[in-house]
């Protein structure tokens, strides 16, 4: 068996540039990030001795890093304003989307959708970046947030939904010859901050 150091030194290798990348993703801002970072392993550390092994490790290193978040978006009563959204506009198909771009359109695609991500307020904000960006499951992100199962699958799908009505208004969205989705800001419209 491990001593408590070499543990959490195997964790912190293993997790420190994934829970930054998400820390980063909820607040928008990289001293934030660094410092809420370093809270998350401090938890860590003060609650690795008991840790079971037979624990979900992700779902518990990704509870701290999210309430990490929550507390320190309470304490410093840091919200998004929420945008008015308009009825959705209709997505365009646009079959000449040439395959040696597709790399070009795949990043322009996804900094375009997680700029519109950090728009959504924080509780959907953290249910998608965990469901769709880490890949976590229904289960394990009820268990980070402390809300029920059908809570976790109803803040996804309004997640979702609201990220859809932000991208039809503010993106222009094409498919590929694959079915893939691109998109990149429609001309006149700024991204507002």
């Amino acid at each position: 068996m491990e001593n408590k150091k070499e543990r959490f030194l195997n964790l912190f290798k293993e997790y420190e540039s994934r829970i930054y990348n998400f820390i980063y993703r909820m607040t928008r801002n990289e001293a934030d990030a660094e410092e809420l970072t370093q809270e998350a392993f401090i938890r860590v550390w003060n609650g690795i001795d008991k840790l079971r092994s037979d624990s979900s490790i992700t779902s518990w290193i990704y509870k701290i890093a999210s309430n990490v978040c929550f507390d320190s978006f309470r304490k410093n009563k840091r919200t998004l304003k929420e945008e008015t959204l308009e009825p959705d506009d209709e997505f365009l198909y646009d079959a000449k989307i040439p395959l040696i771009e597709d790399e070009i359109y795949k990043a322009r695609m996804a900094e375009c959708i997680r700029s519109y991500i950090a728009k959504l307020p924080e509780d959907y904000r953290a249910v998608i970046l965990l469901h769709d960006i880490e890949g976590l499951k229904n289960s394990d992100i009820a268990d980070m947030l402390g809300i029920s199962l059908d809570a976790v699958k109803i803040k996804l799908h309004r997640a979702r939904g609201r990220l859809r009505k932000i991208l039809s208004k503010e993106c222009q969205v094409l498919y590929d010859k694959n079915g893939d989705i691109y998109c990149e800001p429609k001309k006149g419209t700024k991204e507002k901050d």
